[in-house]
């Protein structure tokens, strides 16, 4: 009996052995199953978060890091490393362990510089070897790290793994935070690009305000200051959104914050855009449907961003402000865009250039900012969005085709049109010009008619009485024969007079406006071939047209000249003169056979004043002039 006892108690007690392998065997297999893995850092080696990050709601928004650490088994696996809640006020805890094979530093970096509170906890084993206590309602220093994200290093000693406890929040607003873990190399030379890519935005921005401020002052057109003040805006915009602006601009105000001026530029936007367009395609009240609905919108978009301001200041609706101005905000965009295709179609069938360009960057704009709106649109209902980019890069994209090809948009169109405006301006000037040297002319011509029928009637008249007297006295045989003289004088008398005909002739040609010029010229070529050894041949083709009077008068003018100057300088023996009427110009062809180079007297000037064009060939062998001025 004793015997059966031992051998009982014997069993029993490797039965109870057996079972507390067994139970041990599955605490430490359930361990294995539910307990968080370590992800392992390493140089140039980036992995998805999966699995390695977990999360907790802490819908109290009370509870403190000991109080976490303890509702650690509530953690719930964060899936991409992606925290997204939509709207909450919650403080939304996330929790990663790191280890790595070596000493180094670690950088755990969320991608959202628009969160209200960021609390940052190190652990290694039990010991809390670093904690932060940062976000955008603090001064930008207490971030600890200089960046425009939330940038926290992690020292690793190679042996043991480090728990990180991180909780962000907001004010009753859209959560969405991307986690990364970098490693330090590749988180430096991410670093540096980064800021490098800032900074070469930036000096484009720069260029590109100074060349529209410079063509707004050369040419004072309200569609460079209109440009500028939309590129400051969407510049000003991308800061607020990126976290540069927090950085650089006012990192010592965080109140500013408060205001989400990142969707309230989103408004200035709206407007800036709009008033540029209609500068842009010369929208008008007088010509425009819808330019009184354009305005009428502006005005109420921009009396509401005052209103929005006002109820910030006095923190009127803490719970619903951001969820309502979020709304408005995508509403505001579809009738923006409704409003800038309603006044691009008005003008759109005229064909204008500047108008067809316009439609083809806001169509490139428009996708853009359909990408910002569905992105935007699947954070505020907790969903993944579809496109695995920030809308602010989306915004950057749009901003870099607005100052490359709407910057050059507006530089060739307002340049085409400031040439166009200039050609005018000299044209009126030039017709102005023309107008009064016409007046001139005619004063000039009606002044020479007079000196005409001065010469021709009235000297010559007492020169031909002259004539008279002296040839009556010369009948006398007695007075012949005491004074030769006489003979001579009265020769010099005839030429005297043959003179003055020929001059008051080349001055106005007698009944100048019913011969008409080629039959004056025929007159004026036979007068000088009566007095010139120079054999003239004249010579018209083709139908006579009738000019106007003062053209005729000027033409005439530049044949006489032509003419004088081979009777004067030429030495020719032989000269041709052609009148040849074309269907367009009239064309006068001067040839001699002179050796003498011509003598002109401001001839192109005369010809290009009737918008004429002239050509001399000289040679030993002769001069060939062409002179051919237009009808």
């Amino acid at each position: 009996m004793d015997r059966f006892a031992h051998l009982l108690l014997n069993q029993i007690t490797l039965l109870l052995r057996s079972l507390r392998y067994i139970v041990f065997f599955c605490i430490l297999t359930i361990g294995r199953i539910f307990a968080q893995p370590t992800y392992w850092v390493e140089s140039g080696v980036s992995r998805s978060l999966d699995g390695y990050m977990t999360q907790y709601a802490d819908t109290t928004a009370q509870r403190q890091i000991g109080q976490i650490k303890a509702l650690q088994n509530e953690f719930k696996p964060l899936l991409g490393g992606l925290l997204n809640q939509g709207y909450t006020s919650a403080h939304h805890w996330m929790h990663i362990r790191l280890n790595s094979k070596t000493p180094q530093t670690a950088f755990l970096e969320l991608d959202n510089p628009r969160i209200n509170a960021v609390w940052f906890y190190q652990f290694v084993g039990d010991k809390l070897v670093r904690q932060i206590r940062t976000g955008d309602e603090r001064a930008f220093d207490s971030r600890g790290f200089p960046q425009y994200n939330w940038v926290f290093p992690v020292a690793l000693d190679g042996k043991t793994p480090s728990d990180l406890f991180v909780m962000v929040a907001k004010r009753h607003e859209v959560l969405g935070v991307r986690v990364t873990v970098w490693d330090n190399q590749t988180f430096e030379q991410k670093d540096r690009s980064s800021y490098l890519s800032w900074g070469l935005l930036a000096g484009l921005t720069l260029l590109i305000l100074l060349i529209n401020v410079t063509a707004f002052v050369a040419t004072r057109q309200s569609v460079y200051f209109w440009f500028i003040i939309l590129i400051l805006v969407i510049a000003f915009h991308i800061s607020t959104q990126s976290g540069l602006g927090f950085q650089y601009l006012w990192p010592e105000s965080p109140g500013f914050n408060r205001f989400d001026p990142q969707l309230l530029s989103g408004w200035l936007i709206m407007i800036a855009q709009l008033q540029f367009m209609q500068h842009f395609i010369g929208q008008k009240a007088f010509d425009s449907p819808a330019y009184k609905a354009v305005q009428l919108y502006k005005f109420s978009l921009l009396g509401l961003l005052g209103l929005n301001i006002v109820f910030r200041l006095v923190d009127l609706f803490p719970q619903s402000h951001f969820r309502w101005t979020f709304n408005l905000t995508l509403l505001f965009t579809v009738i923006s865009i409704l409003l800038a295709y309603w006044s691009i179609f008005e003008r759109i069938r005229q064909r204008e250039k500047v108008v067809l360009f316009y439609t083809f960057t806001f169509s490139v704009q428009l996708i853009g900012y359909l990408l910002v709106f569905f992105i935007n649109l699947a954070f505020t209902q907790g969903r993944e969005p579809l496109f695995q980019i920030d809308s602010y890069v989306v915004v950057v994209i749009n901003f870099l085709f607005d100052l490359v090809i709407l910057s050059s948009g507006i530089l060739f169109f307002w340049f085409q049109s400031y040439r166009e405006q200039n050609e005018k301006l000299l044209t009126t000037i030039h017709h102005h010009e023309q107008a009064q040297s016409q007046k001139i002319i005619e004063a000039l011509e009606i002044e020479r008619n007079r000196i005409a029928e001065d010469l021709y009637d009235d000297v010559g008249a007492m020169l031909s009485t002259a004539i008279g007297y002296v040839s009556s006295v010369m009948r006398k045989p007695d007075v012949r024969e005491k004074f030769p003289l006489l003979t001579e004088a009265r020769q010099l008398l005839v030429r005297a007079v043959d003179n003055l005909r020929t001059v008051s002739h080349n001055l106005m040609p007698k009944n100048f406006a019913e011969l008409g010029l080629a039959k004056s010229l025929g007159e004026t070529i036979d007068k000088v071939s009566a007095s010139t050894d120079i054999q003239f041949q004249y010579i018209v083709a083709g139908t006579e047209r009738r000019l106007d009077a003062s053209t005729e008068v000027q033409i005439f003018r530049i044949a006489v000249e032509l003419i004088n100057d081979i009777v004067k300088n030429s030495n020719a023996t032989q000269a041709t003169f052609q009148l040849v009427y074309g269907e367009n110009s009239l064309v006068m062809i001067a040839e001699d056979d002179g050796p003498s180079p011509p003598q002109y007297n401001n001839l192109h000037s005369k010809v290009a004043f009737i918008n004429g064009k002239i050509d001399a060939d000289i040679s030993p062998e002769g001069v060939t002039v062409l002179a051919e001025i237009p009808y």
